[in-house]
């Protein structure tokens, strides 16, 4: 629990988190703009572009923030990534020499921190389609039940793959771009049928099973089934955290 706290403190403290979360809200703005409210007041400039309706708009609402993994991704190479450049991480171990207790506390403290910010990003999409999309009805207690640990699982995936990238590469620069080419290549080679089955990004968005009639369909779906895609992310979050161990105990060793 020291740990914990220690890391919460350190998070708390840095202005990159609070940063990071008004450029996400900036972006959930911009999509709830585009998408929910663009093609009702401008329908002539938004030829093709299907007006989302209630209930189905606040579950692709979340689908779409929840795909904004840059945060865990960028937010947990900087936060380890700093540590390398100062005595900070070498101060650690001598409180607990224990890698596997180190790694543990900075990725739940940074998967939560995501999950909240994420969270936050999806209340304010559901506040713009409660007032501003037609339709009716919502989602009921089971469905946003279902939202947060698959919006939770989601976040521990993308957290990890930042973590591991950091602790191999063993600089932010670095860690970021090769963490942000995982984010922009790997929806592209999702394409690909036998690159989709492991799909990091398919499997992200097939947790929410979301099936359009109209154009958004082909953009926003994947052939993955509910059980592929946790089995999927879960496999991402083993792959991240150890590669956080091995290259932590290259490190130091």
């Amino acid at each position: 629990m020291s740990l914990l706290h220690a890391e919460y403190l350190k998070l708390s403290r840095r202005r990159l988190y609070y940063m990071m979360v008004i450029i996400l809200a900036a972006l959930v703005g911009l999509l709830a703009f585009f998408l929910l409210i663009f093609a009702q007041i401008a329908p002539e400039l938004a030829e093709g572009v299907p007006v989302l309706e209630k209930p189905m708009a606040y579950i692709f609402g979340a689908q779409q923030v929840a795909g904004q993994t840059w945060f865990p991704l960028i937010l947990a190479v900087v936060m380890l990534g700093s540590e390398f450049g100062s005595t900070v991480w070498a101060t650690a171990l001598t409180r607990d020499p224990r890698r596997v207790n180190q790694i543990s506390a900075r990725f739940v403290v940074l998967a939560l921190a995501s999950l909240l910010a994420i969270g936050a990003g999806i209340a304010g999409w559901s506040i713009v389609t409660a007032i501003a999309v037609p339709g009716e009805g919502g989602p009921g207690v089971d469905e946003w039940l279902g939202l947060v640990w698959k919006v939770g699982l989601i976040e521990l995936a993308w957290t990890a793959i930042g973590l591991g990238a950091v602790a191999l590469l063993r600089s932010v620069g670095p860690a970021i771009g090769a963490a942000l080419a995982l984010y922009f290549i790997d929806p592209i080679l999702g394409l690909w049928g036998p690159w989709e089955t492991v799909s990091l990004s398919a499997a992200t968005t097939s947790l929410f099973q979301i099936d359009f009639a109209g154009g958004f369909g082909v953009t926003f779906m994947s052939n993955l089934s509910l059980p592929h895609a946790v089995a999927v992310i879960l496999g991402w979050t083993a792959v991240g955290l150890f590669l956080t161990w091995w290259g932590l105990h290259r490190r130091d060793a």
